[in-house]
């Protein structure tokens, strides 16, 4: 009886292990339903930030540059170098004296020591080149960042472009199933004789048409799931399903806040300001690079020579050195650096411009979805109006088959539109806070969570 109640109790312990495993795994890759893995926008950012091969790339390019530093700091910092070797002649050395021949050192020796060497003045060239290296390490976290923001608005793209996907498959579904509908009531009266068959052709081919758009819907629905999993880093086939969201209408902001906000977040602008400063140090350094270095060394040496009085030593060095022609390199380098200045001013002026325009693209283009989105859904209203009133008219006899199925093609093409522009202000809008500068992450958590969604004013 002990053994039972000691096996059930381990056994008890070990599926409560289990499952307890199986919730956090849950917890952490998101729920798994028929349409595959759930994930919710703010799952799939985090997914993308941890799992991006953009970002991963980005990251190497950042320890590089800090490993850059590092190299160039060294020249600050003293140099030691040991030795050791074993010499072997073929004749001892010796030294003559009249006629006769007097030994200087062992026929095989051994010898080691050591050196220390740092440089104490070189009219800041060794500084300037680590300071420019630190600079090159912020430009490369400044471009790490802009990657990451890149890449979390490809996620959210593509997120909105699945859900609009699967949005139109349920459009064409309805379609189809409208035109069954129509079709089966226009069979049941050719039965009884009311209508003839050619009322019947136009439904077919309705119908038709509506199933070859939903088997593009179906198709173009795979397409986007595959971009989405080649976003997340997931196997291409793997089922996902994305969980819609209910975005409160936009607030617009001033152009003129938009723009500040965007010139202080956007890490675009620190990137060509860093280089900047990076390639002024570099200047720096070379303007002094043909003046003189001083530097200090001291070494020791300890060699087996039993003709020597000392067999070890040590000594000391202070002194200076130039080079008085390097073949013009150093000039090069300097106006190659001043160059370099320009292009790099030039090219964060255009930035500025490019990002003044796409805030004004992102901008008039989030309020045209809005004003779409007010316009389709009252045509909705009306087009799934107009198609009750229009069977229940030709219920009556007092319609006619075409102008039944225009109303149902009207209805299709008026949901097409509605679904089309909702997602695009959804788009729109997480393009606008992009090119401001805004951090999406949090965007989107408070708008999942309910909390400081974005308001119309």
């Amino acid at each position: 009886m002990h053994d039972k109640a000691k096996f059930s109790i381990i056994t008890f312990l070990l599926i409560s292990c289990y499952f307890q495993f199986s919730g956090a795994k849950e917890a952490l890759s998101g729920p798994v339903g028929e349409g595959g893995r759930v994930i919710t926008i703010s799952q799939g950012i985090e997914m993308v930030l941890k799992d991006s091969r953009l970002l991963k790339i980005a990251l190497s390019d950042n320890e590089m540059a800090y490993q850059d530093s590092l190299i160039a700091r060294s020249a600050l910092l003293p140099h030691l170098s040991v030795s050791a070797a074993e010499t072997y002649f073929k004749f001892q050395p010796a030294a003559k004296f009249g006629t006769q021949a007097v030994n200087t050192a062992q026929r095989n020796s051994f010898s080691y020591g050591f050196d220390v060497y740092q440089t104490l003045f070189d009219f800041g060239r060794s500084l300037s080149d680590y300071r420019a290296a630190k600079e090159m390490a912020l430009v490369f976290k400044a471009h790490t960042e802009s990657v990451k923001r890149v890449a979390t608005l490809e996620f959210i793209v593509a997120y909105f472009n699945l859900l609009e996907a699967e949005r139109m498959i349920s459009v064409f579904e309805k379609e189809t199933e409208s035109i069954t509908s129509y079709l089966n009531d226009i069979e049941n009266l050719y039965r009884e004789g009311v209508v003839i068959k050619n009322d019947l052709l136009p439904a077919k081919l309705r119908l038709a048409d509506a199933k070859q758009k939903l088997i593009a819907a179906r198709n173009e629905r795979e397409i986007a799931a595959a971009r989405l999993n080649n976003i997340l880093a997931l196997p291409l086939r793997e089922k996902i399903t994305a969980q819609d969201m209910e975005m409160p209408p936009p607030e617009f902001p001033e152009m003129d806040d938009a723009w500040k906000t965007a010139q202080a977040c956007r890490p675009e602008v620190t990137f060509y300001q860093d280089q900047i400063q990076a390639s002024v140090l570099s200047e720096k350094a070379r303007a002094v690079g043909n003046l003189p270095t001083v530097f200090a060394e001291g070494q020791y040496l300890n060699a087996e020579n039993e003709y020597q009085v000392h067999q070890d030593n040590f000594q000391t060095v202070l002194g200076a050195k130039m080079d008085l022609y390097d073949g013009g390199l150093n000039r090069a380098q300097l106006l190659k650096e001043r160059s370099r200045q320009m292009q790099l001013k030039e090219q964060k002026d255009k930035l500025v411009e490019d990002i003044k325009f796409e805030i004004e693209d992102s901008y008039f283009a989030l309020k045209d979805a809005c004003e779409k989105v007010t316009v389709a859904n009252d045509a909705l209203e009306q087009a799934e109006e107009n198609v009750r009133v229009y069977r229940v008219k030709y219920n009556a006899g007092s319609a006619t088959p075409t102008e039944v199925l225009e109303a149902i093609t009207e209805q299709t093409k008026a949901r097409t539109n509605y679904y089309k522009d909702d997602y695009e202000l959804k788009r729109s809008y997480a393009k606008l806070m992009y090119s401001m500068g805004i951090d999406l992450t949090l965007i989107y958590e408070k708008m999942e969570n309910g909390k400081n969604g974005p308001t119309k004013q």
